[in-house]
Order: structure tokens, then sequence, then C-alpha cells
């Protein structure tokens, strides 16, 4: 049986956006309009995200700090990066092969992928951080909403979990350098160790789904970590179809992360034009990992491939790099007008997985000629063509 869960869920964020406008004025304890801010509040919110994204990946001296204990930050967290995270999320956990029941969300700040997990159908999230406020206001978003979530005080590298059992799936999302940062002694073996706990909370056919940036520092990180979970016998879900070392840490220059669609609500749309941001769609690097107890995932026989670049203008027309079940590849077309059995090429997107068959082979190159076949077997936000028993899931 091929399976695929092929639930499809919206950002909502015509509904969710006033939520989060109004959660920010009650925290504040100021009231307003309530599906926008006033030009006073638009420029505090707006100086404190410059100093989140200074204190962050600049200067870098939030690192290792609780910087949410200033609520200024924790509000305007709220109005911006929340809902950048929550959509990432919301794409991602598509790729699940099952709908969790389960879900532990660790680092959670003020619970945007825990709310993603809880759209997702999740029957228990449990979200976790070691900011009780920020915890408070995640709460507070999900339950107006119409979700119900458990917060939990946890600080993930000094106490033990305070729940207990095993999770279906558990979200780390965009801390790995807080926890670990890398200008610390033996910080890869102990990013290393805390990854190995939290698989042994998995169910056996639970995953860990892993999220940061796509800014080179954060990606690499992501890269060696998949290597090394690879190496140490951890199966991958997505994005890796390939079950070698990452091709991409071959090369300089060459890195690999997720490009998804991105909702621009009007709020969203002012903040990035006030902050300078230029980002029109969701970019991240991010491992969905199965259970140490799982096994890769049986796939078609099919060659198999993720696109991991936009289309690249050469002289020999357009072409896209791909990895997948037999390395690092490119692909292009000697075809000018496709059929359709060819005319995904004309469409394709970065980290939708294809299949081709009957293409012309020459090193490390396809190209479509008369006779191949290629097919988008998952776009994005979708999981793969798994083949499983009935019993399986």
């Amino acid at each position: 049986m091929t399976m695929q869960y092929k639930r499809s869920i919206q950002p909502d964020l015509e509904t969710i956006v006033p939520i989060l406008i109004n959660t920010w004025r009650r925290f504040r304890k100021e009231g307003g309009p309530a599906d926008l801010l006033q030009t006073r509040e638009f420029r505090g919110v707006v100086a404190a995200l410059k100093t989140l994204q200074v204190g962050l990946h600049e200067e870098k001296s939030f690192l290792g700090k609780d910087y949410f204990a200033d609520h200024e930050l924790l509000g305007a967290y709220l109005l911006y990066p929340w809902v950048i995270h929550y959509q990432q999320a919301l794409s991602l956990l598509g790729e699940l092969p099952i709908q969790p029941k389960r879900v532990l969300d660790v680092c959670s700040g003020a619970a945007p992928m825990a709310f993603a997990a809880l759209r997702h159908g999740a029957n228990e999230v449990i979200a976790t951080d070691q900011n009780t406020v920020a915890l408070e206001l995640g709460a507070d978003i999900c339950g107006r909403y119409g979700l119900p979530i458990s917060v939990r005080q946890w600080s993930c590298l000094k106490q033990p979990l305070p729940v207990s059992g095993s999770f279906d799936l558990i979200i780390l999302g965009h801390c790995l350098e807080e926890l670990f940062p890398s200008n610390t002694t033996n910080w890869m073996e102990r990013q290393q160790k805390f990854i190995d706990s939290l698989l042994q909370k998995l169910t056996p056919h639970g995953f860990l789904l892993i999220v940061d940036s796509s800014l080179v520092d954060a990606n690499r990180r992501i890269l060696q970590l998949r290597d090394a979970l690879v190496t140490a016998g951890v199966p991958v879900q997505a994005p890796c179809i390939w079950k070698g070392a990452c091709p991409a840490l071959q090369a300089k220059d060459s890195p690999c992360y997720a490009q998804r669609e991105l909702e621009k609500p009007r709020l969203v749309s002012e903040m990035q034009r006030a902050l300078k941001i230029n980002l029109g769609s969701l970019k991240m690097s991010y491992l969905l990992l199965r259970s140490p107890k799982a096994q890769w995932p049986q796939l078609p026989e099919e060659k198999l491939y993720r696109i991991v670049s936009p289309p690249v203008e050469t002289f020999q027309g357009k072409r896209y790099y791909l990895c997948g079940s037999e390395g690092k590849k490119n692909l292009g077309s000697h075809i000018s007008v496709h059929t359709n059995e060819t005319r995904a090429f004309e469409f394709l997107r970065r980290g939708e997985l294809i299949s081709i068959e009957n293409a012309l082979e020459k090193q490390h190159s396809f190209d479509i000629v008369q006779g191949t076949t290629l097919k988008v077997e998952a776009a994005c936000g979708k999981p793969i063509p798994e083949i499983v028993s009935e019993e399986e899931y």
C-alpha cells in the first residue's frame, strides 16, 4: 500500500492575525483597534524586532539568555516572527505520513509550532519553554482560536522533562544555536546528546521535526547534524531521499534548504517593509526524522529526486539541481514543446519530489527527451509516496 496523509491545512491568517493583535494589546494592557496597530505602536514593535534581529543573528548577544523576559521583545515576537514560524510548521507538518496524536513542542516560546500541530489535528499538544509568560500567551492564542493546549515550564538543559510517556511527534524549532552556541566548548557533542534524548522519547512510529533558518550557519548546522544522525542509524523521513553523506556539504557555498509559499497579511507586509526584509517566500532548514526504532521509508522503485534549487538559467536552457536516490544530479530538457508526460518540467518548484524515467543520462545530468516521463510524486508540504504494510500505521 502506498500511503499519503493528504489533508491540506490553510493558514487562516485572516482569523489568526486579529487574535495576535488582541493578545498583544491585552499583554500590554492597552486599548486600540482590533485589526491594526497605531503609528506609535507600530514603530515600537519595529524597534523591538530590530533588537531581536541584532541580538539573535548579528551580535548574537541573546544566545543562551531568556530574552523573552523583556516583555517588549516577547510582545513584538507575536506580531511578526510568530506568523512566519507558524506557517513554516504548518507546511512542514504536512509531510508527516500520519496525523500525530500526542505532540511535544520543545523551546516553544509563544507556541506557533504547537499551534500548527493542533491545526493538523493532534489530540494532545504539550508546549514547553523556560519562559512561562511566553507559554501563557501561546495558550491564550490557542484558546481564543478554539484549540486546547497544555503548557509546562521546562529549562530543557537543566531539568528533567516534566511530563511522562512517549510522543508521536516532537518539535524543536529555531533554538539549536540558542541552546548550543557554536562558540562554546563541545557544542556538537552536547547537541547530539540532547537530540538523542528526544529521539528516545518517540513512539516506535514517531517523528522528530527540527526547524531552523536558511541562513548559512544555521543551514550548515542542520546538514552536519543530518550526517551525524544518519551515520548513527537514524532514518530520515524528509527531505532526504539520498542515504549517504550530504552532497551539499561536499561543495563550497552549496546550501540546501526548503522554500514554500508565504501568505503575507497586511501587518506582515508592513513589518517587512519597515525592517527592510526582502522575503517573498518561507525559507527554512529542516529535518523530519523517524524514531531510531524505525527503518528508512520504503519507496517505489522509480528514480526519485528532490528539487533543491530554483530554476537556473544556463547556455543549455533552464536547469534544476536535484538530490535523490542516486545522489546529486541536475535536470534540463531537450524538448521545446512538452507533452503530458513531461509538462511538469515547466512548473517545477524547489522542494518537490519527482520521478524520472527514460531520461538521457550523462555523468551527473538528466535531460528530458522524447519518451521521458517526469512526474511530481510529492508536492511541497506533502508526504513522500511511501510503501507501508496495512498494519504499520
